[in-house]
């Protein structure tokens, strides 16, 4: 299911909207997000079109770490290219065959050696090396994850379910998938919503992975969206925004305040002003 622009995993067709910005002569969000400075007393303050109103050149303490973050972690990661060295793994690969079931569809690309996994809605939900495919199991929950990591700063996870679980085994031809502890990622839970986020040790600037499981998650992250576009609506010009600040606060990158918000990356904060816009 896509909600706005948000398939079930949580993460945005951003590929879409950024483009789109990036050829715009406007100001687009993530331009706004970039064209702002900081004040004397050190905190990045703006309004909708940066500080005072104005876009200036300066980079965004905070404002721009969120914004880094969340696209590293929405703009989904393709199968990564083997180089001619790796022949012999290339070789190796099985041949999968493509699977389809009643919620995902399954596509192979076995010079690669992943798989690319689609829910029903023809929505990409990620790349997955073969090597990768097991069940990463958390216990103090019991939940369930399928997660690849693609190099630094760049990994796909999603909540495995008893369908997908299914199909993944029928696609491999295997009885059962492998179980293993969940390691270097922790499972977080956003207060205001109940909706979990896997975070990978050690990258806690970035927030991790909001996992949308079920369609009450769905629901509430909606409504999140709901409140950030009418409570700043000098700040937020479009639901797409205000999806992306939801997510935001569900990853703990973005707290909201009465008369504005702040955002939070590796190299601080920025407050974004309602009343200043």
């Amino acid at each position: 299911m896509k909600v706005n622009g948000i398939d079930t995993t949580g993460y945005p067709a951003w590929h879409k909207t950024l483009g789109s910005y990036k050829n715009t002569t406007e100001a687009g969000f993530a331009e706004k997000m970039a064209g702002t400075g900081r004040t004397a007393d050190g905190m990045t303050r703006l309004g909708s079109h940066g500080e005072n109103g104005m876009r200036t050149g300066a980079q965004t303490a905070g404002s721009n770490a969120a914004i880094e973050a969340y696209l590293a972690s929405a703009i989904q990661a393709t199968c990564p290219v083997l180089s001619a060295s790796a022949s012999t793994v290339r070789s190796e690969n099985p041949a999968y065959e493509a699977y389809e079931s009643e919620n995902y569809r399954i596509v192979p690309d076995n010079e690669a050696g992943c798989f690319d996994i689609y829910n029903k809605q023809g929505e990409r939900l990620g790349a997955f090396m073969y090597s990768d495919i097991k069940i990463r199991q958390d216990e103090k929950t019991g939940g369930r994850f399928l997660i690849s990591e693609h190099g630094t700063m760049s990994y796909d996870a999603l909540a495995l379910d008893d369908e997908l679980k299914e199909d993944l085994q029928n696609v491999m031809d295997i009885d059962e998938l492998e179980t293993e502890e969940l390691q270097g990622f922790t499972l977080k839970t956003h207060p205001g919503t109940g909706i979990q986020y896997l975070l990978r040790d050690g990258e806690e600037w970035r927030g991790g992975k909001v996992l949308l499981q079920n369609e009450e998650d769905k629901r509430r992250y909606d409504a999140l969206a709901d409140i950030w576009l009418s409570k700043y609506p000098n700040l937020i010009e479009s639901r797409e925004e205000a999806l992306i600040w939801a997510d935001l606060e569900i990853r703990g990158m973005a707290q909201r305040r009465e008369s504005g918000f702040f955002s939070i990356g590796y190299d601080g904060m920025a407050y974004h002003d309602q009343s200043a816009s």
